[in-house]
């Protein structure tokens, strides 16, 4: 079995201008144009209804980045959700939700 690599340690892999190759530790970062599926992007959430894809960063966080009409990302305005956003509450049992998912797909065997 491969040993698993949590994806802040993985080496961007989906040809974005600012990462390619590279790791990426920061998710606002101007001129980031990485995608969904990048190998450095957690466990995601694609949240249509609220307008934005969620994601934990690597302490586990629940960040935001919001959909542009191209079907891209807006990595720059991406953030953490915290408790002036509008569905905060209900944010904290996806944050919950993805936590667990998380750790069952690092440690299968638990």
């Amino acid at each position: 079995m491969l040993t698993y690599l949590p994806p802040w340690q993985r080496p961007c892999n989906c040809h974005c201008p600012l990462h390619n190759g590279q790791t990426r530790l920061t998710y606002d970062e101007p001129g980031c144009a990485c995608t969904i599926t990048c190998t450095t992007q957690p466990i995601t959430l694609l949240a249509e209804r609220w307008g934005c894809a969620l994601f934990l960063d690597p302490r586990g966080d629940l960040w935001q980045v919001p959909t542009l009409t191209s079907g891209a990302w807006d990595w720059e305005n991406a953030g953490e959700i915290d408790t002036r956003h509008d569905y905060y509450h209900a944010s904290t049992v996806i944050e919950h939700l993805l936590r667990a998912s998380a750790y069952l797909l690092a440690n299968p065997d638990s």
